[in-house]
């Protein structure tokens, strides 16, 4: 970049070409009041409030708007630009509720009104569910507007809209600053929002008056976010007010594993924000919204619990232990099970499968992933293993989605793609039935169920110069596929697989269509998993036929390092993927983060750990699953990278991380090896097993090579996305109503 000098009051600076003077006053600390900017978005200059003054002009524009010159000589402050920021100020309140800002019993009034603020519509800032965290309020103070208004208040009478799932608009608050629609068009193909109306009557919303699901939102939460007032505020933590803490963590709902910003209030998680909203791209609807129902769900377990006759028994973690101790230690190896999550992290996988293999002396631990993509698991590894970061979008000149619908999950691949589509790169899509992506694909592919992956040896086919073979195709398909190839024939080239191929039920053949495409195109694949740690669950080698490592049984190698890790031998070997659905050869099967089976024998002791109590399956002993929120750990996303995240509130009740729980009850049982303090020495172990899994943060690929003759059947898809075993629309009182409109 080009350096430039100029100077803002007094000061010399060095500045760069392209800036405005916003922009380089912020970088060297000079305040200017604004309310219609905001980081990174594109200057709207429609607040007036950033005025400045020019030296050689008698006129002040607005620093959002203004680039940068060299040599220029700018006033921030002055009792002219003061005046005129005040005047501009009490216009702009001149059409919100002002009483509040300017009365001068409002701190008395702080005190009085604790408990009567919870009002349907907002007069004041008293009764403003943003009060404290508004912006407008903010800049009064510190313009220093003071007294009452010359100008006449008026209130639009707007009714408060609260038909939409998981955020309330009270436009009577708006100051027409147009933050919430140029972040939406910013991020999004869909423009969900716009001015309707004109003159005095101009207000933000949707057009012809179309509710928000109709008009295409995201419910991404980016306009609530970047809103200054009350307008948008977001249903749940609507009135909890000014948070007391916060912590920076990781989304484990699907293997994104996106950085969220996790806001707290007396011990409870309130709010969960994207850490760099218009950098790292937003939070999708579960994200966004769903983390605190999840976590405070009004379900949770707080305490050890035995089923005696029909009713529960608490206990303390020192009866819980003994009581597993007594079960475990009485347990032949060959009828134990642990079935456990691969939306934990990877201390609680790596724990687990030591668990079982030192103190249980088998091999029978595992996810149930091996049944969620039956035939296709392989497929779906091998393509884990080759996957990269959704930053190979940057530089893609064209790309095909597959099975992708990006509209309310996993919203930072849809920005992601506008991003890439605004740069010229051309899209192509593959589904089984129109979707968001629909309306701004280059190409549309529409298949029928099952039959997408004659879709893609088609392409493959046309990519290499040859006619289409298989399956004939109609006219108009024939035509859509011959502009599908010459879309994909620039390079490079990527290819999204999301959760409808992975998990669908001839995902096997689909895949391998993915992969010879691929092959031909010279292709990048990123397999976009709906688990949120699935590639930890294969790394920490949780699963009958894996070691550490993802290294398969029969690698001496690895087990040697295994054995000599744990001073310990391994049990022999065991490839059955499918342990659990052999119900009648467990006595005793632990469940951590999934529902146990329904068709156990009564005779089996099913103990589960979980942050609910399960909705399905019998179970004899309940232990209270602490909270991703609650805990420290690790992720490994789809591209093999490593996210830490941390605690941010305490654990509820008396829950335990999965790992904490299985170390008391080896110590139980007078095992070694497992008198770790925290995750932080448990990730130690796991480096020293583990080659490359704490190098620069990602992990080595997998080493393993999963074959076809280990008993895996059709998938069993999940008809919404799920975590620790239960649908989204189950966590997310939001989620399900959206469901029943879409």
């Amino acid at each position: 970049m080009t350096s430039l000098w100029m100077t803002i009051d007094g000061r010399v600076l060095e500045v760069e070409k392209g800036e405005t003077v916003l922009q380089a006053a912020r970088r060297y600390g000079f305040y200017i009041p604004t309310l219609c900017d905001y980081a990174h978005l594109t200057p709207h200059g429609s607040c007036r409030l950033c005025i400045v003054e020019l030296e050689g002009s008698p006129k002040t524009p607005a620093a959002c708007t203004t680039p940068v010159e060299d040599g220029m000589i700018v006033r921030t402050h002055s009792p002219r630009l003061q005046a005129l920021r005040s005047e501009i100020l009490r216009l702009l309140l001149s059409e919100h509720p002002i009483c509040c800002l300017v009365c001068p019993e409002q701190d008395h009034c702080d005190e009085c009104m604790i408990t009567l603020r919870k009002s349907g519509v907002t007069t004041g800032c008293r009764s403003c569910p943003k009060d404290g965290l508004c912006e407008l309020q903010e800049l009064v103070v510190r313009i220093g507007l003071e007294g009452q208004s010359p100008y006449p208040v008026y209130y639009r009478g707007y009714s408060v809209e609260k038909g939409d799932p998981f955020f309330d608009r009270d436009y009577n608050l708006c100051i027409l600053c147009g933050r919430c629609l140029r972040v939406c068009e910013e991020l999004h193909f869909a423009t969900t929002l716009t001015y309707v109306e004109r003159g005095n009557r101009t207000m933000v919303g949707t057009a012809f008056g179309r509710s928000h699901v109709e008009a295409g939102c995201s419910f991404c939460g980016a306009c609530v976010e970047v809103c200054p007032t009350g307008a948008l505020v977001e249903k749940y933590s609507k009135w909890d007010g000014r948070a007391d803490g916060e912590a920076t963590s990781i989304c484990p709902l699907c293997s994104l594993n996106c950085e969220v910003h996790l806001l707290t209030k007396k011990g409870q998680v309130i709010n969960s924000l994207p850490v760099d909203l218009l950098g790292k791209g937003p939070l999708c609807l579960a994200g966004r919204f769903g983390i605190p129902e999840l976590v405070n769900h009004p379900q949770r377990l707080k305490v050890p619990q035995l089923r005696e006759g029909t009713g529960w028994r608490q206990l303390t973690w020192e009866e819980a232990a003994q009581i597993l101790a007594q079960k475990l230690f009485n347990c032949p190896s060959e009828n134990f099970g642990l079935l456990i999550s691969d939306s934990i992290s990877n201390e609680d996988l790596y724990i687990a499968q030591k668990f079982a293999r030192v103190v249980m002396r088998t091999h029978q631990v595992s996810t149930l992933a091996a049944q969620r993509y039956g035939h296709g698991f392989p497929q779906v590894i091998e393509l884990l293993k080759q996957s990269v970061s959704l930053q190979a979008l940057d530089t893609a000149q064209a790309v095909l989605c597959v099975g992708l619908d990006t509209r309310y999950l996993q919203a930072v691949v849809e920005t992601k793609l506008v991003q890439a589509r605004r740069r010229g790169a051309k899209l192509v899509t593959l589904y089984t039935q129109a979707h968001n992506l629909s309306f701004f694909a280059d190409e549309e592919l529409l298949a029928e169920p099952g039959q997408e992956a004659g879709f893609l040896s088609a392409l493959t086919h046309l990519t290499q110069g040859k006619l289409p073979s298989g399956r004939a195709f109609s006219k108009e398909q024939r035509s859509a596929l011959q502009r599908a190839s010459k879309s994909l024939a620039a390079s490079p080239v990527v290819i999204l697989v999301g959760s409808a191929a992975l998990e669908s039920v001839k995902n096997k053949t689909l895949l391998q269509a993915v992969q010879a495409l691929a092959k031909a195109l010279h292709a990048i694949v990123v397999p976009l998993i709906s688990q949120g740690n699935l590639s930890g669950s294969l790394m920490m080698g949780a699963y009958p036929h894996l070691l550490p490592g993802g290294f398969g049984l029969d690698d001496e190698v690895q087990r040697q390092k295994v054995m000599g890790r744990w001073s310990t031998p391994l049990p022999a070997i065991s490839t059955d993927p499918l342990f659990w659905r052999q119900g009648g050869r467990l006595r005793v099967l632990m469940t951590i983060g999934e529902n146990p089976p329904k068709d156990l024998p009564e005779s089996a002791f099913v103990i589960t750990q979980h942050l609910i109590p399960p909705a399905e399956g019998r179970v004899d002993l309940l232990l209270p699953l602490a909270a991703f929120s609650e805990s420290n750990g690790s992720w490994i996303d789809y591209a093999g990278v490593m996210h830490i995240g941390h605690a941010a509130v305490p654990p509820l009740g008396e829950a335990l991380p999965a790992w904490q729980m299985l170390c008391k009850v080896a110590r139980s049982m007078g095992a070694r090896g497992f008198d770790f303090a925290n995750a932080e020495e448990i990730r130690a172990e796991i480096t020293r097993v583990v080659s490359g899994f704490w190098e620069g943060a990602t992990v080595d690929r997998f080493h393993l090579a999963i074959g076809s003759d280990h008993k895996l059947q059709q998938p069993l898809r999940a008809a919404d996305l799920e975590y620790l075993s239960y649908p989204l629309s189950y966590w997310v009182q939001g989620w399900q109503w959206l469901q029943t409109q879409r």
